[in-house]
This record gives C-alpha cells, sequence and structure tokens, in this order.
C-alpha cells in the first residue's frame, strides 16, 4: 500500500531558516533546474546537510523548534505521514 501524505499547513519558499509551522515533518521539493543544499539546524548551529536534486521531492524529519534552510528558494509544507 503507497504511504498517505496529510498536508498540515500551506506551502512556503524556503530559503532562509524557517521551523516550517513548527513541524515534525516536512516535505521539501527542488523546483528549480539545479541541486540545491538543505541544511538542518538549531540554536547550536548545522545538523546536518544534504544535496537535493532539480525536481526532486523528499521528506524529511526534524524537531519542532529545529530549523531547514535552502541556498536557493525551494517549496515546503508541514506534512504527517501515515
Amino acid at each position: 500500500m503507497a504511504e498517505m501524505v496529510k498536508i498540515l499547513g500551506t506551502e512556503i519558499a524556503l530559503s532562509t531558516a524557517n521551523t516550517v509551522g513548527n513541524a515534525s515533518v516536512v516535505s521539501i521539493h527542488n523546483n528549480t533546474a539545479g541541486a540545491v543544499l538543505i541544511t538542518r539546524a538549531n540554536g547550536g548551529g548545522t545538523i546536518g546537510t544534504l544535496t537535493l536534486s532539480a525536481g526532486a521531492t523528499e521528506y524529511l524529519q526534524k524537531a519542532p523548534t529545529e530549523t531547514f534552510a535552502s541556498n536557493t528558494a525551494v517549496r515546503a509544507v508541514s506534512i504527517a505521514i501515515n
């Protein structure tokens, strides 16, 4: 059975650090023509990074107070996965 995704918020343009509505799971879609770098951080600094290919979508987990940022604006929304 395919996973079911519940949209919990309004999609935003993500570039600077954002909690994406204090989300625990975020759908990030790279709608640009090139790869982008996604950074996960907290008050203490960077936790980790990943490269998201052009046209790719990933579901990423984080703590509600942690942030995601991108070196180029991408689309992000808070979700739940059933």
